[in-house]
């Protein structure tokens, strides 16, 4: 099985890679880097596994690879596109900042290369991110026709007083 995975919190990243190359399992997580490049997590997991004294070389457990696309947090058409298309087809609502980058990676790289991936078992770990939406309300209004951010004015009533909730 290969096991995947989204940089979006590389301890998280380093914890599943270095659990699984324990255990009996030793599937090589595949990550796919949202923000910076993969030189820069293969360190930042190195330092960690270092930290750990595991005594096994990053590249030896991960395989990260760039999702970047624009950058941290803008978006592609295609990308936006392919989030939608995502929660229509699955109900499974991916943000465009992190998971839905990461998806859209992934299965750009199994069309790109399907021979590498031929025969595995896939698990995508979705960790969240919705509040990545709101920022590309507008981008997304015209995929998705009438839907809007919602107005949350302060005056709504919290269980600790009243404020806003972001």
């Amino acid at each position: 099985m290969t096991l995947l995975w989204h940089v979006a919190v590389v301890v998280h990243v380093a914890g599943l890679s270095l659990g699984s190359w324990l255990s009996k399992l030793k599937a090589k997580v595949c990550a796919f880097s949202v923000c910076d490049d993969p030189d820069y997590f293969y360190d930042y997991v190195q330092g960690l596994l270092d930290g750990l004294q595991a005594g096994v070389n990053s590249r030896d457990i991960v395989n990260i690879q760039n999702a970047k696309g624009l950058g941290y947090a803008m978006n592609t058409a295609e990308e936006l596109k392919f989030v939608k298309e995502v929660a229509d087809a699955t109900g499974v609502i991916l943000d465009p900042v992190y998971s839905g980058k990461a998806a859209y990676g992934m299965m750009k790289n199994m069309a790109e290369s399907p021979t590498k991936w031929e025969g595995r078992k896939i698990l995508f770990i979705h960790t969240g991110g919705l509040l990545g939406l709101f920022d590309k309300a507008e981008q997304l209004a015209p995929l998705v026709g009438n839907w809007h951010q919602m107005d949350i004015h302060e005056s709504i009533p919290r269980k600790d007083g009243v404020g806003k909730m972001f």
